[in-house]
């Protein structure tokens, strides 16, 4: 590895002290000086004319494990200074793979995550340790943290119907759970609105977070519900931790639908008293007001039961979309949904409805809104995703300041051309860290430049115990970011989402030049990391 010498850089820690002016030499790797260096032995320099330097970023939630067989060098998440991410979220892993149930869990995949997860080398790996081999193998460009997800050993031991396990189902739960943490996993990730997780009580999530809480690993959370239930759905998360002793992790914090917006505080409230309380419970968010996932997500708890092909069966029986529409209106994710509010985003099946919002395609064919859904759902096979515009921006704010509030970008590693730029995808993938910098930094000052570089690097890296990155130290691992923090922003729209976001210059993954002069390198220096 080379001996790089970063001069005349403005140094933002990511401790959340004030910055300063300094030079940073890397070596092997690592940050080995940091001062008023001289050039002599550096094998090249970079001037840094007076930019800011900061750790690289760490994206606490990411999908990026569906999109990294497919796309190692994780574009749109480098160009806007990722340099690791938390891997594994809402249940959802690729791996294990039991055998009996393999090919099921990933036609669902397949489902929920559409022409991504159809193009991943399934063959590749059974166990967990080796689809982390597999990457190791192939190389990458980010470091990854690894989670299991319990809505894929669910489906993998019970498939996708309801009902508690019995305690052969337990015990074989367990055993895998186990078995992922010893080949690698930080923790356990679960995704409770979407099946199977969304069919799991909470005994039965505390019974299997126990083998989490026992090794004093991680417990990230889909939660519940992020709208009328929101304050239950936290309450579940942060009892799960109490029962367990596992570390929580609350995902993508919202408030969802306007007469859920007072929520907001009062969630926020009960993560403060349980951090009063000594519990280790925390949340991190994307600086959006829409968020994105499956379209068939709108529909009951209910209309999952028993897989892809029996929604499909429900959608098509008139009288079952009599129920759908009822329950829609009255309970669970669609409840007060404004059908303008719903854009499309991806629909590889008929490309034509990609961009448009359900009122719009509803109104050119004269059907209501939820008839529209359910034929299009139905034409599409289920693929279809959806960006769902459902959050104050008062709120984001006011949830941005809250002490020890993270980032994540609930996103993937995708590219401004080829394969991965197809759709009209949420913009987070691109945008999510220069968004905080360029908007809440900069233009609204809702937080300091420091204080947000905090929360995107130190805080974190403390959250996940790791020792040697989130911070500029010497001795730290060389993963940074050289920005102009007076023109970073991001450009990503939900018109045009594949777009990387500018002002990042230079970005080192463990001392290698990945993002050159705003340009990818193509190097793949990245780790799968491990627990300590």
């Amino acid at each position: 590895m080379q001996n790089i010498l970063i001069l005349n850089a403005h140094i933002i820690d990511g401790s959340g002290n004030p910055a300063f002016e300094a030079d940073v030499r890397i070596a092997d790797g690592r940050i080995t000086e940091i001062g008023k260096l001289e050039k002599k032995d550096a094998e090249g320099h970079i001037d840094a004319g007076g930019y800011s330097l900061a750790p690289g970023f760490i994206d606490m939630h990411s999908h990026a494990d569906f999109s990294l067989p497919i796309l190692a060098t994780a574009d749109s998440l480098l160009f806007q200074g990722v340099t690791t991410a938390v891997i594994g979220q809402c249940g959802l892993s690729p791996a294990p793979l039991v055998s009996e149930t393999r090919g099921s869990v990933i036609a669902a995949l397949s489902g929920f995550f559409g022409d991504t997860a159809r193009s991943i080398p399934w063959e590749k790996w059974t166990s967990f340790s080796d689809y982390l081999g597999y990457l190791s193998a192939e190389g990458i460009s980010i470091n990854v943290i690894p989670f299991v997800g319990q809505g894929i050993i669910r489906a993998s031991v019970m498939g996708f119907e309801e009902g508690r396990a019995d305690s052969a189902q337990m015990t074989r739960m367990q055993r895998e759970v186990s078995r992922a943490l010893d080949q690698g996993a930080f923790g356990l990730s679960t995704g409770l609105i979407y099946p199977p997780g969304a069919f799991t009580s909470t005994d039965e999530l505390i019974e299997l977070t126990r083998v989490v809480g026992e090794r004093n690993r991680f417990y990230f959370s889909h939660i519940r519900g992020e709208a009328e239930t929101l304050l239950d759905a936290v309450a579940e998360a942060i009892r799960i931790g109490r029962e367990t002793g596992a570390s929580v992790q609350i995902s993508h914090f919202k408030a969802a639908v306007m007469e859920n917006w007072d929520k907001s505080q009062k969630a926020l409230d009960l993560i403060r008293r349980a951090q009063l309380e000594g519990l280790d419970v925390s949340a991190d968010l994307y600086p959006y007001t829409a968020g994105s996932t499956s379209m068939a997500t709108l529909l009951p708890q209910w209309a999952h039961v028993g897989g892809p092909e029996k929604t499909i069966s429900h959608l098509k029986d008139p009288d079952t979309r009599d129920r759908l529409k009822t329950d829609m209106q009255t309970t669970g994710f669609a409840r007060g949904v404004e059908w303008d509010k719903v854009l499309i985003t991806s629909s590889p099946l008929h490309t034509g409805y990609e961009g448009h919002n359900i009122a719009e395609m509803a109104s050119e064919t004269g059907r209501t809104g939820y008839d529209w859904l359910f034929d299009a759902l139905l034409e599409t096979h289920l693929d279809m995703h959806m960006a769902f515009f459902g959050m104050s921006e008062e709120n984001r704010r006011n949830e941005l300041k809250y002490p020890g509030m993270m980032i994540g970008t609930d996103g993937f590693g995708m590219a401004a051309s080829g394969a991965m730029a197809k759709g009209v995808p949420h913009p987070r993938s691109y945008g999510t860290f220069p968004r905080v910098l360029a908007r809440y930094v900069r233009q609204l000052k809702v937080l300091t430049l420091e204080d947000a570089v905090h929360r995107m690097t130190g805080l974190p890296a403390a959250k996940l115990r790791l020792h040697d990155r989130g911070l500029i130290k010497p001795g730290k691992a060389a993963d940074l970011v050289l920005f102009d923090p007076d023109t970073i922003a991001d450009t990503a729209t939900y018109e045009k989402p594949h777009q990387y976001a500018r002002g990042i210059w230079h970005v080192f993954v463990n001392g290698e030049a990945v993002i050159k002069e705003t340009a990818h390198t193509g190097l793949r220096p990245g780790r799968v990391l491990e627990s300590t």
